[in-house]
Formats: structure tokens, C-alpha cells, sequence
């Protein structure tokens, strides 16, 4: 079991730091930060949109949806990846001629090679998260447009959320390593049934984290593999898959190591919960079978007084049975009742004793059979002569010779059935 005595709690974490953002946020943008969870539309989609010098144009603008497809060159089934429903759908960034889809994690955005659009959602977390993705979005692309950084608008955009998404996995990671490090740091110290109701839901918990996580790193790893792709992320300049794209490539690559340590991490804290629980299984098995142990002793001292107490019970019987008269009655019925006590409960500490020996031979119920000890007496002649078949196989050799062959019956049968489908 891995030790978590080193482990220092950590404070409930709040995220996002909505405080902090609020005071550096002018005045007239602070309720980017607060946006909240709408009510999916069938015939609108919500969003708010950034133009080409990072400014809000709009927060929560409702745009027709059909309209909305026409003006982008988009298909109904790509509605899937940006609607507002609390549904989840695999994480994924689909390249179009003209834009970007980006579906990770709250986070569902089209990018275009002059604006950003962020899709509302329906979830109230989602929302805050949503939030700070505005704020650090309108900076990044703000501060870049006015120093004129050679980094494209569009990637500018793309670093911004693949930001947000792993601050958004660090911050799930702590809150999950520490609540199950301190569950684990308990049952080190007493198992309890209520730590383990904890820790199985605990680990319900990670393990979703985990295929949330290593489903945003697939998506990573399959942008990264894809020259066509890489090419048709450059929306203000036209590539083709034989240029370079160094600089998008550490762009992904430097987001994808991160995005597989979480991963690497989670999948390493699921395997601590693994091994706790076969721990703590062995635990409960060898205290359940100590139980039970306890539990047959008792019952075969009780068996052996039960024993004890029938022959002086006979002897009681309101009947005539001639030892009354006799010197030597009283005495002989407590040591036959003694006798047979002590001889039955011996036979079933043996037999008590066969059967709690752990052994990977012999370790069945008819192990003191005479069946079992007749094979067992064989195989023994068999492996370690005795004293006359030492005697045999030395006049053996005096006769034959020490280079003779000795053969078997099986081995005999087998030459001669050789030999006979040789003449044949």
C-alpha cells in the first residue's frame, strides 16, 4: 500500500478565483465573469463573440440556427458539438475550410481567422468556468494585437482554451488526490466500513476523471498525427501538408505532455486505490477466516464435553447396570468419558489441522485416506528406492551391465507399436 503519511491536506480548492479576476477585469466587462446557465433553445444558439482585437461584441447573443449554419458553411450534424445541452459529447476538435470547432471538456467554441465564438451552457458549474475563459481569452488576444505577435489570431484562441481545459484538469486532479489521499492515510490506520463506502466512490469519481482526461489527450495525439489537420488550422494564411508547422506542433505538444501527466498521474492514484482494496480484502479474508477457525475450535471442544458427558449419563440411567456395586464403576466411567473425550477431540484438531494447511499438494479433505496413502506410498517407491530395489538394480547391473536400458512398460509397448507400423 503505497504511504500517504507524507501528505499535507490541501484547502478545499475554489474554482475559479472569481475574486481575483474581478478586480483586475475593467468595469464595463466584470459580467463576463458572471455569466450565466441558459435554457437550451431548439431554434437558437447562444454564444459570445470576440472580434479581431480581442474585444466582447456581444455576450450571450441568440443567432438562428439554420442562419447561423449558412453564414459558417456548417452541417446539421456539427450542432451536435456546439448546442447548449447538458448532454456530453466526446471531446473534439474538428478543421473546416473557414473555422475550428473546439468541443473539450464546458468548453464550445468555432474559431474563425478574425473572431471567436464561445457557446453558452446550460450548466451552472460549466458557466463559471466559462467565465474566466472570457477573461483570460479578451487578454491573450488583446495584448497580442496590440504588440503585433507573429502568432496567428487563431492559434492565439486555441492556446486560451487548451489554458483553460488544463487548469480545469489540475484543478479536478488536486481535488481528487486529496480527498483520496486522505481516505488512503486513514485505512492505513483502521479499516473502516465507512472509508470504504468513501474510497469506492472516491474512485468512481477518478476513474471518470481519468477517461476525461485521456479522451482530451487523444484528441491532442490525433491533431499532432494529422499533417492535414495541422494545415487547415491555419485559417488567415493557406499551408498545405508538405509546409512546416513547428510552431503549431509545440503549441499541441506543449499542452499534450500536460494533459498525459494528468493522465499518467490519475492512472497511477487508481492503481494505489487498487492495490488498497486487494489489501484490504486479504485483510478481511484472513480475519473472516480467523472467525471461523475460532468458531470450529469451539465447536469441537464442545463435541469432546458432549462426549464426556454421555457415558456418565448412561451411567445415571434409572437402570440396573451392574456397576453400581462394583469399587472400581465411578472412577472407570470418568476416565473412559476422559478417554473419549480427549481421543475425539484430538481426531478433529487433525482433521481440523489437514484442512487449514495451506498447501498447493495434497490439500484436499482425503488426504488421510487409504486410498491417498497407498498412491502417496507408491509414488515414493517409485521416486526414492528402497532397500530391495537397490538390491535389484545392483544384480541388475552385475548381470547386464550398468549401460543396459532400463525399460518401462509404457516405453516397451510404444517400440513394439513402432516397430509393428514399421513393417506395415
Amino acid at each position: 500500500m503505497r504511504s500517504f503519511r507524507s501528505f499535507k491536506p490541501l484547502s478545499r480548492l475554489r474554482w475559479p478565483p472569481v475574486r481575483n479576476y474581478q478586480r483586475l477585469l475593467p468595469e464595463e466587462n466584470q459580467g463576463i465573469l458572471f455569466l450565466k446557465p441558459i435554457t437550451p433553445n431548439d431554434a437558437f444558439v447562444s454564444c459570445t463573440v470576440f472580434d479581431k482585437q480581442g474585444s466582447v461584441c456581444a455576450v450571450s447573443r441568440k443567432f438562428p440556427k439554420w442562419t447561423f449554419l449558412q453564414n459558417h458553411n456548417l452541417f446539421p450534424r456539427d450542432l451536435r458539438k456546439i448546442d447548449a445541452t447538458a448532454v456530453d459529447v466526446i471531446p473534439s476538435i474538428v478543421v473546416k475550410p473557414t473555422c475550428i470547432l473546439i468541443n473539450l471538456l464546458h468548453i464550445k467554441a468555432m474559431i474563425l481567422k478574425d473572431s471567436v465564438y464561445v457557446f453558452d451552457t446550460s450548466n451552472s458549474e460549466a458557466a463559471v468556468k466559462l467565465g474566466v475563459l472570457m477573461y483570460d481569452m479578451e487578454s491573450k488576444l488583446s495584448s497580442a494585437a496590440g504588440t503585433h505577435s507573429s502568432q496567428l489570431y487563431e492559434h492565439r484562441a486555441l492556446e486560451s482554451i487548451l489554458m483553460n481545459v488544463i487548469t480545469s484538469l489540475e484543478t479536478d486532479y488536486k481535488q481528487h488526490y486529496a480527498i483520496c489521499g486522505i481516505i488512503l492515510n486513514d485505512l492505513e490506520d483502521e479499516i473502516n466500513r465507512d472509508k470504504l463506502r468513501d474510497l469506492l466512490i472516491k474512485s468512481k469519481n477518478l476513474s471518470s476523471f481519468y477517461k476525461k482526461a485521456l479522451l482530451v489527450r487523444d484528441v491532442l495525439d490525433e491533431l499532432l498525427d494529422s499533417d492535414e489537420d495541422l494545415a487547415g488550422m491555419y485559417l488567415g494564411e493557406h499551408k498545405t501538408e508538405n509546409d512546416n508547422f513547428a510552431d503549431l506542433e509545440m503549441l499541441l505538444e506543449t499542452y499534450y505532455k500536460q494533459c498525459d501527466e494528468y493522465v499518467q498521474q490519475s492512472e497511477t492514484l487508481i492503481q494505489d486505490i487498487k492495490s488498497t482494496e486487494e489489501i484490504v480484502n486479504i485483510i478481511l479474508d484472513a480475519n473472516r477466516n480467523a472467525l471461523m477457525l475460532f468458531e470450529l475450535k469451539v465447536t469441537i471442544y464442545t463435541l469432546g464435553f458432549t462426549i464426556a458427558t454421555l457415558i456418565p449419563a448412561f451411567y445415571g440411567m434409572n437402570l440396573k447396570n451392574f456397576i453400581e456395586d462394583s469399587v472400581w464403576g465411578f472412577g472407570s466411567v470418568v476416565v473412559f468419558s476422559v478417554i473419549g473425550a480427549a481421543i475425539v477431540t484430538r481426531s478433529n484438531y487433525r482433521a481440523l489441522r489437514s484442512v487449514t494447511k495451506l498447501t498447493m499438494m495434497n490439500n484436499h479433505t482425503g488426504i488421510s485416506s487409504a486410498k491417498h496413502a497407498a498412491h502417496a506410498h507408491n509414488a515414493v517407491d517409485r521416486e526414492v528406492a528402497t532397500l530391495p530395489a537397490r538390491w535389484a538394480r545392483g544384480l541388475r547391473s552385475i548381470w547386464r551391465g550398468s549401460s543396459y536400458p532400463v525399460r518401462k512398460g509404457k516405453e516397451r509397448d510404444m517400440i513394439w507399436k513402432w516397430l509393428v507400423d514399421d513393417k506395415k
